[in-house]
């Protein structure tokens, strides 16, 4: 697991899976609730350059629904 300094109330988190893969899911802390936000996005392990292609973009979409996430919990 990533650990992050700042108090963001919506964290992107990854964990692990079966085969060596790791699920990311949005950890959400809002008014002394947590929920979670399963993406169904996968990280594989990285043996080949196409692997690490999937991975990066795994991930900037999963940023991108962070984003819009917190967006969303702004404006209410």
């Amino acid at each position: 697991m990533e650990q992050q300094n700042s108090k963001e109330p919506i964290r992107l988190r990854r964990r692990t899976i079966a085969g060596g893969r790791q699920s990311l899911y949005l950890d959400i802390y809002i008014n002394g609730r947590r929920t979670y936000e399963y993406l169904k996005l996968y990280l594989v392990p990285e043996k080949t350059k196409e692997d690490r292609d999937a991975n990066r973009k795994a991930l900037a979409i999963a940023e991108a629904v962070r984003g819009q996430r917190l967006i969303d919990l702004q404006n209410g």
